[in-house]
Parts: C-alpha cells; sequence; structure tokens
C-alpha cells in the first residue's frame, strides 16, 4: 500500500488539488482535536484506495481512521446547487464531556442519508469509520465557499448571515469544526487509550474599530451628543476641542474604551483608518498631531495597532494598497492585521491581503448576526478554492461585534448579554478564541457602556490570544 508520511500542506509538493485540500483538512481537524503538530507529521496517509483515505495515527501501526476522500473538482459539483446539512451522533454518548455538544451537523454532504448516527463508528478494535464528508465539508466550510456563489448581497455587496447554510439549518451559533475535532479526539483515544489530545484553552481577543474621532469637526455630530445621546456635555466638550485644540469626546472615549479593558487585564486592539471623507467614512488624519499622540501613546502601552482598510476599499484595488501602506508607515510596524470597514468581505478578500504581506484578517463575521461566519472560532490559515492552496496569512474570525447586537439584531442590554454569553460558552467548550469588537463611540450610551463593562468581568482572567507567536510559526 502506497503511503505519505504527513507534512504541512504548503510543503506537499502534491499536485493533485484534491490531496492538497484533504492534507489542509485533515491538519485542520487534527489540530481541533488536540493532536500536537509533532503527532501530526508522524502519521501516515494512503491514498491508493478511489473513494476513501486512510490516516494511520500511530508510527509502526495498522490502526488507522478511514474518511471518505475529498473527490476532484469538489467545489464544482452539481449536488451542491442545493447542499444537505446531515446531523451525527457522538461514537459513545455516555462519555461525552463537552457539554452543549450534543450532536453534529455536517454541510455540503453529498450523501443522501440526513442522520448518519455515530460521526465516527468502530469497525474493529485497530480501526474507526467516518461515513461523512467531513474533510470536503471542512475545507468548503473554512473557505467560505458558499459566498464564492451568485447570491444575493445586501446593499453594501455584503453576504448576508440569512443567505448562508448555517442559517437556513439553524446552526449560525455554533463553532460545528471545532465541535468535529472533539469527535475525532474521541475516536483516535478509541484507537490508543493512552492517548491525551492538548487540554483545549479558551482565549480572547479585544478590538475597537476607529471609525469616528470627532475630528475634522462635524456638526451633525456634535448635535446628535446633545439630542439623540442626551449628552450636551459630550457637545459642549466637542465645540471646545473645535477652537482650543483639546481632546474630542470620541478620542477621549477611545482612551477609556481601551482602559476599560486593560483594567480587567485583557489586550486590546485598535484598528486605524485612513481614507479621505465619504457616505461611510469620516475621513480622519492619522497624521494629526493630536491622533499621533494617541497613537504613540498606545504603541508605549502595549496596545496593539492594527489597520482598518476603508469601506470604499472593498471595491477598489488602489485604494485598499495606497491605505495599508499609509498606515504601515504611520503605525511604524510591517506586521500588522486588521478588519475591513463595515465588514466588507468576500473569499478574494484574502488574496488581497496576503498580496500586501499582512499577518491576519479579523474580518470573518457577519454584520447582520453574531456567530460563527466559517464555522469555527479557532484562528486559522484559509484554503483559497481559487488557486488549490493556504494563504499565507491568519483569520482569527469574528464573533460578535457592538453594532451587531445593539444596531443590526437591536437586542436590549439582556438579550445581548444572554446571545454573547452563549457564544462564549461555546468557544470555551472547543478551546477556541472568543473575539469581540466595540467601538469607541458606543460607550457613550451608558446602558452600551455597562452591557461592555459586564462582559468584560464574564472574559476577565482569560488570556489573550497571542497572534504573533502564531503567524510567526507559519513563516
Amino acid at each position: 500500500m502506497s503511503t505519505i508520511l504527513v507534512q504541512p500542506v504548503s510543503q506537499t509538493g502534491v499536485e493533485d488539488s484534491s490531496r492538497s485540500a484533504t492534507l489542509y483538512a485533515l491538519q485542520q481537524l487534527s489540530q481541533r482535536a488536540g493532536v500536537p503538530q509533532s503527532e501530526f507529521i508522524r502519521w501516515r496517509m494512503a491514498f491508493d484506495h478511489p473513494d476513501y483515505l486512510y490516516v494511520y495515527v500511530e508510527t509502526g501501526s495498522e490502526r488507522y481512521v478511514r474518511f471518505p476522500r475529498i473527490p476532484r473538482d469538489f467545489h464544482r459539483s452539481s449536488r451542491l446547487a442545493n447542499p444537505q446539512t446531515v446531523t451525527a451522533s457522538w461514537m459513545d454518548p455516555s462519555s461525552n464531556r463537552f457539554s452543549g455538544v450534543a450532536d453534529f451537523k455536517i454541510p455540503f454532504s453529498l450523501a443522501g442519508a440526513r442522520d448518519f448516527g455515530p460521526l465516527f463508528r468502530p469497525e474493529s478494535a485497530d480501526s474507526i469509520v467516518c461515513r461523512a464528508d467531513l474533510l470536503t465539508s471542512a475545507v468548503l466550510t473554512l473557505s467560505r465557499y458558499e459566498e464564492t456563489l451568485a447570491v444575493p448581497r445586501d446593499e453594501h455587496g455584503r453576504f448576508a448571515a440569512t443567505s448562508s447554510i448555517a442559517w437556513r439549518d439553524g446552526f449560525l451559533d455554533r463553532p460545528i469544526v471545532d465541535e468535529w475535532g472533539l469527535a475525532f479526539a474521541e475516536a483516535i483515544r478509541f484507537l490508543l487509550p493512552a492517548w491525551r489530545p492538548k487540554e483545549p484553552v479558551f482565549r480572547v481577543k479585544i478590538g475597537h474599530d476607529v471609525d469616528e474621532l470627532g475630528r475634522p469637526f462635524k456638526p451633525h455630530a456634535t448635535l446628535a451628543h446633545m439630542v439623540r445621546r442626551h449628552s450636551p456635555a459630550a457637545a459642549l466638550r466637542d465645540l471646545k476641542a473645535l477652537f482650543a485644540g483639546s481632546q474630542t469626546t470620541y478620542q477621549l472615549l477611545l482612551h477609556e474604551v481601551v482602559a476599560l479593558t486593560q483594567a480587567r487585564g485583557l489586550d486590546s486592539a485598535v484598528y486605524w483608518k485612513c481614507c479621505g471623507s465619504g457616505p461611510h467614512d469620516t475621513g480622519y488624519n492619522p497624521r494629526h498631531r493630536q491622533i499621533q499622540n494617541i497613537i504613540s501613546a498606545f504603541r508605549d502601552s502595549g496596545v496593539e495597532l492594527g489597520i482598518h482598510p476603508s469601506y470604499q476599499s472593498f471595491d477598489s484595488h488602489t485604494a485598499f494598497q495606497n491605505e495599508v501602506s499609509a498606515l504601515k508607515e504611520i503605525l511604524q510596524q510591517d506586521s500588522v492585521g486588521g478588519r475591513q470597514d463595515f465588514l466588507r468581505w468576500k473569499p478574494e478578500t484574502w488574496k488581497a491581503w496576503e498580496a500586501e504581506g499582512i499577518a491576519y484578517d479579523a474580518s470573518v463575521g457577519f454584520a447582520d448576526h453574531i456567530g460563527f461566519r466559517a464555522g469555527t472560532c479557532h484562528p486559522y490559515r484559509p484554503w483559497l478554492l481559487a488557486q488549490h492552496r493556504e494563504a499565507n496569512l491568519l483569520e482569527i474570525p469574528l464573533i460578535a461585534m457592538d453594532s451587531t447586537l445593539l444596531g443590526y439584531m437591536q437586542l436590549g442590554k439582556d438579550d445581548a448579554l444572554k446571545k454573547t454569553r452563549q457564544c462564549i460558552a461555546r468557544c470555551r467548550a472547543v478551546g477556541g478564541v472568543f473575539t469581540l469588537v466595540w467601538h469607541n463611540t458606543r460607550i457613550l450610551n451608558p446602558e452600551h457602556k455597562a452591557l461592555y463593562q459586564t462582559l468584560l468581568d464574564d472574559l476577565s482572567g482569560s488570556p489573550s490570544y497571542d497572534w504573533r507567536s502564531a503567524y510567526h510559526e507559519i513563516h
């Protein structure tokens, strides 16, 4: 039987795109199962059978897990025009130690059955079978395949949560790919009773997109402080700033939202714009002396500085390149991450970010609903379907944002807290990264500020996600 030792996908040199995708999917699944990379690279994989992949999980033994192979041109199958989601169960439900994960949802299934029974099923003491198209589903989910199709977009050109398979089939609130990793770990332990997965570690990443800073001065924003937001003091402060050159309300709030995070022992990332004004861009100048002072103060205190490409950069490659180049110079760093404004994102965006040498993207979250857009809360290297390869950057999926909870979903404080806590619990169960965006402008509202503080209290004591170490591992 012809076998190969597993190598990182970027080093395989295998020309067959379906085989490369298979290696990628297995690597992603094993990471979520808690398999250390040092163990994973010693696994053997047999591609001899046209329909199945045999994965030998112990050096020198014939103990294996069998998966359906990813077929050639898998992302062009006509059966994906109306993709199914199947439901599977634990191999041994009585041994399930992960509360809240009662079953498994596998979208993009090419099989006819909708209920598979156990996701992994023992055939003998030395063999486990996975009948579901798990590897194919992993690649299609993580690559955001469905967003490459001709489907309706919203008024901002975005793929909406309500257009997704996850919304249709009721699992947007679940990191389904990460949950498959738990089932895979159960299968490995059946074959290797002495084996123990790496203990899952829950981590946190808090970000602040700087969309408004009160410069340039805009009278309607100052009036809004007084009328809609019932804050005459904020309006007076902005008027004073116009003539005295002092800090505006939104500048002070940016300091405050970061300080609230740091007071709980959590790290903040502040994402900056550098663009002209427009219908969705205020056009503040990050080279302005006062803003430069803020940037310097954050840098000195260890706050991460990142980029926030403008609304228009989504449709303009030139604008995107110019903004990224300018921000790298302004922030005085080459290795940066960031998030697209308005979450105007599509799978092709990964390639554009990669081309500019950006370390990570944190845009893959829906604007209209919180949850798991890519089926995961584990940062990962995306699979670029058109190029048949991994991207040379990290994706740190966005789980929840203030504008989504309080704007698009129109939730009150209690419901917003409940929904967000459910996502946090899901992330904890799979040892993922809970990412939260909270804008400086949002804490002007006392109720919204209180909600943010409560969430920070819930997250206090959790380690922050170290993206720099993860990024350097792939270079």
